[in-house]
């Protein structure tokens, strides 16, 4: 008896053979379940304590506060990139000025006043104007994010620097920072 199941196909693959007719089968294909779309999630964000930079703003998570030094007043580490963003305070300078020094920074050729007027974007924050510029250089692979707030007698800039990828992947929390300014008067 237990020599017969092993007999069984076999016998059924001999009773096959010499057989002309190819038989075709049709399977229903498996359904799978779609992959879940991720939701689209703002990164996790803590409120910078107010402190002596004279600024609270919303905080990435994976971003570190670290003591200015020199002109700087703050500078942040961000997580995973070598991305230096920092603070510095001063009470010279205008916009195409800083604008091209950063350009010169990057291998990018000086542009017109014009020309940055264009592609400077503006909005407030904390009821300040916030110039707002991102520079990329693909040549050379640098980049800057930079930011100049204009709280007269003084300007702040906020000034990240890094690779161009890794700019583009945080540029929309370095803006989101900047947008989230409240500043100690």
């Amino acid at each position: 008896m237990n020599k017969l199941w092993i007999l069984a196909p076999i016998l059924a693959l001999l009773a096959a053979c010499g057989r002309d007719q190819v038989e075709t089968y049709e399977v229903a294909k498996e359904k799978t379940a779609a992959p879940a779309q991720q939701e689209m999630k703002a990164p996790e964000m803590r409120a910078a304590a107010p402190a002596s930079n004279g600024f609270s703003a919303d905080v990435p998570e994976t971003w570190t506060e670290k003591p200015g030094s020199g002109m700087r007043i703050v500078s942040y580490s961000i997580e995973g990139t070598s991305v230096d963003f920092y603070l510095i305070s001063l009470s010279m300078g205008d916009v195409p000025s800083n604008v091209n020094r950063w350009r010169g920074q990057i291998g990018l050729a000086p542009a017109s006043a014009e020309d940055i007027a264009k592609d400077l974007q503006t909005f407030k924050a904390d009821g300040h104007e916030v110039n707002y510029a991102e520079l990329y250089n693909p040549d050379s692979g640098k980049g800057i994010i930079a930011a100049i707030v204009d709280l007269a007698p003084k300007y702040w800039y906020f000034t990240a620097k890094g690779s161009v990828e890794e700019l583009q992947a945080h540029a929309a929390d370095i803006r989101n920072f900047l947008e989230s300014l409240k500043l100690n008067h």
